[in-house]
């Protein structure tokens, strides 16, 4: 039937190595990419991007602000309506426009601050109702604002998925703007969900 010593076979078989090797890495690469988890589900990446700029890529967007006019970096966590808990980190930046990354977290039945369990069911409750009508969104990411009360000229907000992230966008815009001033490398953030 085949001889698989014919030349044309031995051709053949060079030819699919010399192809699969680059998509077997490929893909291989990828899995690594999302094999630098937190346990959480997100994976981060570190990239050179623009020169004298700092930028983070999330699901939700991308902020991107000269280095020199970012005026500053803050990471803190507070409670709403006394059922929700905050993680938060704001990029501040000349003319008063702020990048805000948040994770909300509820605060569990036997916590002392119960009271805020219906404010996270109706924050859900309106999360389904945007995603449902738009088609489209993860809830878990999608940021929910009600007009008037959460107006936020001038802020832009990404809702992020795992709490940890939030830590990570703090160190790495800190690292890049307070310390290194610019003048390093990898100052593109990706953040990968999963």
């Amino acid at each position: 039937m085949f001889n698989l010593e014919r030349p044309c076979f031995r051709k053949n078989q060079i030819i699919m190595k010399f192809l699969l090797t680059p998509l077997l890495s490929g893909l291989l690469l990828s899995g690594s990419l999302f094999a630098q988890t937190n346990g959480g589900g997100t994976g981060t990446t570190q990239d050179n991007g623009i020169k004298g700029f700092w930028e983070c890529e999330t699901s939700g967007g991308r902020f991107v602000a000269r280095l020199d006019q970012i005026t500053s970096v803050s990471e803190h966590t507070y409670l709403i309506d006394g059922g929700v808990r905050v993680y938060e980190c704001t990029i501040g930046t000349d003319g008063g426009l702020i990048a805000r990354y948040y994770f909300l977290e509820p605060i569990t039945e036997n916590s002392a601050l119960t009271t805020g369990k219906a404010s996270l069911e109706r924050l859900k409750s309106i999360t389904n109702k945007v995603t449902a009508k738009t088609g489209h969104g993860d809830v878990d990411t999608i940021v929910t604002k009600h007009y008037p009360d959460t107006t936020h000229a001038k802020t832009i907000e990404y809702r992020l998925k795992y709490k940890d992230t939030i830590k990570r966008i703090y160190d790495h815009a800190h690292r890049v703007w307070a310390q290194e001033k610019g003048r390093g490398e990898k100052n593109k953030l990706t953040i990968i969900d999963g």
